[in-house]
Formats: structure tokens, sequence, C-alpha cells
């Protein structure tokens, strides 16, 4: 009798402690939103729109250079002898060739220049999330935009928060 006594007191005592434990402090946070918010994730996102600018001129000028051939090479088809017509229409090609591997160069500049702009931003933001996670609690942080989360009550959205935390740290660091 007095064994099952202490086993109930005991399950009594442990539910209702478990009962008096905190929830677990979660929050979601929308990394792409704070990096297109944030001043340096700005400044980042103008220098790669130059850059995305400048090469797509490029590729622009090639394309028209491309077409022009095109079209006098039409003109001038006729006139052609056919030795000459191939040779041209292997020119076109080599062009043509040239044109891609500029555009899939350019797409691979473009990644790696973005990959290197937001590498530095990346590292503070997890500086600054790991500090604010441990200042208010926080015992699990998502990302919004991840799989696994298919929704999340704007309670625990923080993005906001974390931008105007990541842009004081940024003015902390400039001075």
């Amino acid at each position: 009798m007095k064994r099952r006594v202490f086993w109930l007191g005991f399950l009594f005592f442990w539910f209702w402690g478990m009962a008096w434990a905190a929830p677990p402090k979660i929050a979601v946070i929308d990394l792409q939103r704070v990096v297109r918010s944030s001043e340096a994730g700005k400044e980042a996102m103008a220098k790669l729109q130059a850059k995305f600018q400048s090469l797509q001129k490029k590729l622009e000028a090639k394309r028209k250079e491309i077409e022009a051939f095109q079209q006098e090479m039409q003109k001038k088809a006729p006139l052609l002898s056919e030795e000459a017509r191939a040779e041209k229409q292997r020119e076109y090609q080599k062009m043509v060739r040239e044109f891609r591997a500029m555009q899939e160069d350019a797409q691979f500049e473009m990644k790696e220049a973005e990959k290197k702009a937001l590498k530095p931003i990346f590292k503070d933001l997890e500086k600054v999330i790991r500090q604010m996670a441990q200042k208010e609690g926080y015992d699990l942080i998502l990302e919004k935009n991840m799989p696994g989360v298919y929704w999340a009550s704007p309670r625990v959205d923080i993005t906001q928060k974390v931008i105007q935390l990541y842009n004081q740290y940024r003015q902390s660091q400039k001075k």
C-alpha cells in the first residue's frame, strides 16, 4: 500500500512538474527577406545587379553581332559559291557556340559573385541570430521557406526583428 501511494505521488508530482515546465520557444525567420531588406543585403544586391547588367550588355552585343552576320550571310548566299557558303555557315555556327559559351560563363560568374557577396552577410546573420536566440531564450529558430515548415503564425516570425538587429550590428562594425 505504501509503495502504491509512493508511486501515485511520484507520478502526480512528475506530471504536475511537466505541466509547469515552460513550453519550448520557437521562431521562424525569412532569410531571403532579411537579405533583401537589410542595408548590407541591399548594397550587395545593387552590386550584383550592376554586374548582371554589364554581363547582359556584353551578351546582347554578341547576339546582335551574330544576327547581323546571319542577315549578311542570307543576303550574300545566292552570290557565294558552295564552298564559300559552307565556310560562312561554319563561321556562323562557331559564333553561336561562342555565344552559348559566353552565356554559360556569365551564369557561372553571376553565381560565384552572388556566393561571394552573400557569404559574409550570412556569416554575420548567423552571429546576430545566435546572440538573439541566446538573449531571448529561443530553443529553435527555423527558416520559414525551407521544406518542413508549411505554415507559421506571424507571432513567431522574427524576421523584422532580425533585420533591425542586423542593421545595428553592421553599423557597429563600421565604427
